[in-house]
């Protein structure tokens, strides 16, 4: 049986459901108006469909991509605008800032020497930064050591590209809009993210001007992670990636992961207090947009409410959601129903369908699509399990946030801060990374696809490109690269029983790395090893391999 559109069954009503004599108290309204109206007892749930869905426009994935494109170019296209680019928002408040606030009170303090940044310098610092995020080191000194190379992965040579005391410099002053108009904390129109809510709304419309939607998509919370000071921070246990760090709502399509819009929460003094719920407020204007198009939206029950699941209906879009059984509206046998393990308890709602099912504990769903008739299917562990159908949709289509999380978390560069607003810009910078990697999955099939690790070290390069205004380290190996493959060049003792560190095998990672030794090259300045490091030294156009 199906539902007409003012939510009348199209066949006789008493051949399928008889009402409950508990919900039956409720006052029975109109037909137009059935959120308040009795719920009906399924008898038949196994042959019963509340409706399915329709077909839907195969026009879907990502936009304006072509198949000769580069991992930068994918990546491009989502920090990038017709007339407006992220580099250039960062590049003048960055410079805006520091030229306001580069005085230090030290007399060597870095800030005194601020040179303004250029988008190439700035393009290198965030390849470096997300560099961080491949290869994990336990501090920033660390990634201008010894050792920067890596035989399994591509890592930039850091003391090349840049110093870093410059890095730590544009890390220091870097700004997306410092509005100095902006009002303060505790007065009306505050907002505790005006620091980086133009960058959110930026990569907003970047997002879903390169990618539509297919019709299953979920909403869920993500969490940035923080552990700083911030009335914004919460914990959530049951959140892997991040425990600790400020909430966002993301509408993400639930097959790929793909991060469509996002909303950030800013506290309840921030936001006025919506009559049917916050939960209500973040998925109607999520999927506003989306209105009409038949979409299914996936959700979770700290969302779900009969008159949400309802209203979502009424406008073009179904739903499926856990829901607690205390909700109002929600039938009142639900609350204090004791089923068997294996067995459902159904009810309907005009356009919308409630179950309860006993499984290990008992769940309520309710949904505007789908029906609860029993099926096997496998699970995500490969194991064949009997449940209701809509049990099984609920999860194929709920984990598109998740999916998202472990493709942000896997490469994720793990960096202190004070300030939330800057964990939010890379979390952000991630996002666009994680979306380009899911748009060159679906852009074409013709040619082998590279794996999530290539194609973020090639973002890394496109980033970097040409850049290298760094310094070397100390010594004299760079000016003596002329004569050190041409000249005559004697091993000798370090006078005065002086040690040094051998510029061939110091760094590697075996056992001699840290070893001082009293041997060396006066020519070159530099110790060496008697023997295979001299040779190499003397002998190989490039040494350190």
């Amino acid at each position: 049986m199906s539902f007409t559109e003012d939510g009348n069954s199209d066949a006789d009503i008493s051949d399928s459901f008889v009402t409950d004599a508990e919900d039956s108290e409720n006052e029975i309204n109109r037909p137009g108006n059935l959120i308040n109206g009795p719920w009906f007892t399924i008898i038949e749930p196994n042959s019963f469909f509340i409706d399915r869905l329709p077909s839907f426009s195969p026009d879907h994935g990502p936009v304006g991509f072509d198949a000769n494109l580069s991992p930068y170019d994918y990546f491009e296209k989502f920090i990038s605008e017709d007339d407006n680019s992220l580099f250039d928002i960062i590049v003048e408040e960055t410079n805006r800032y520091a030229t306001l606030n580069a005085n230090d009170p030290t007399p060597q303090g870095r800030g005194n020497n601020w040179k303004p940044v250029s988008k190439q310098e700035l393009s290198a610092f965030f390849g470096l930064l997300l560099a961080m995020g491949i290869v994990r080191k336990p501090s920033y000194a660390s990634y201008w050591g010894n050792g920067n190379k890596n035989a399994l992965t591509y890592t930039p040579n850091f003391p090349q590209i840049m110093s870093r005391n410059r890095f730590q410099e544009i890390l220091r002053f870097l700004h997306c809009n410092d509005n100095a108009l902006a009002v303060e904390r505790g007065q009306a129109g505050y907002d505790p993210l005006h620091k980086v809510a133009n960058i959110i709304e930026f990569f907003n419309r970047t997002f879903e001007e390169n990618y539509r939607l297919s019709q299953n998509v979920c909403i869920d919370e993500r969490m940035i992670g923080f552990k700083g000071r911030h009335f914004l921070k919460q914990y959530i246990a049951n959140k892997k990636a991040h425990r600790w760090g400020v909430k966002a709502w993301v509408l993400a399509e639930s097959g790929t992961g793909y991060t469509h819009q996002l909303e950030l929460y800013k506290g309840k003094s921030n936001a006025p207090r919506h009559p049917d719920g916050q939960g209500y407020k973040v998925v109607t204007d999520l999927m506003r947009p989306h209105f009409g198009n038949q979409h299914h939206v996936t959700i979770d029950s700290w969302f779900t409410s009969p008159k949400l699941v309802h209203d979502l209906r009424n406008r073009g879009t179904y739903c499926t959601g856990t829901v607690i059984t205390t909700r109002k509206g929600m039938p009142q046998s639900f609350r204090k129903a004791k089923l068997p393990k294996g067995t459902i308890l159904a009810k309907s709602q005009g356009p919308v369908m409630s179950v309860l099912y006993s499984d290990r504990r008992q769940v309520s769903l309710l949904t505007t699509a789908g029906s609860a008739k029993m099926t096997r299917k496998p699970n995500s562990k490969g194991k064949v399990v009997k449940a209701p159908a809509l049990v099984h949709k609920y999860n194929e289509t709920m984990g598109g946030v998740d999916l998202g999380d472990q493709f942000i978390a896997q490469y994720e560069p793990q960096f202190r801060s004070l300030k939330l607003w800057k964990k939010i810009l890379f979390n952000l910078l991630m996002t666009a990374t994680v979306n380009a990697y899911i748009c060159y999955r679906n852009t074409f099939v013709v040619q082998k696809k590279m794996d999530h690790l290539t194609f973020q070290q090639e973002i890394i390069q496109g980033l970097i490109g040409q850049h290298r205004e760094g310094q070397t380290r100390p010594g004299r190996r760079c000016l003596l690269q002329s004569t050190r493959l041409t000249a005559r060049h004697f091993i000798e003792w370090i006078p005065n029983k002086r040690r040094m560190r051998c510029a061939v095998c110091s760094g590697k990672e075996n056992r001699f790395s840290g070893t001082r030794i009293r041997t060396w090259c006066p020519d070159c300045g530099v110790g060496l090893c008697v023997g295979r490091c001299f040779k190499h030294f003397h002998t190989l156009q490039i040494y350190e391999e």
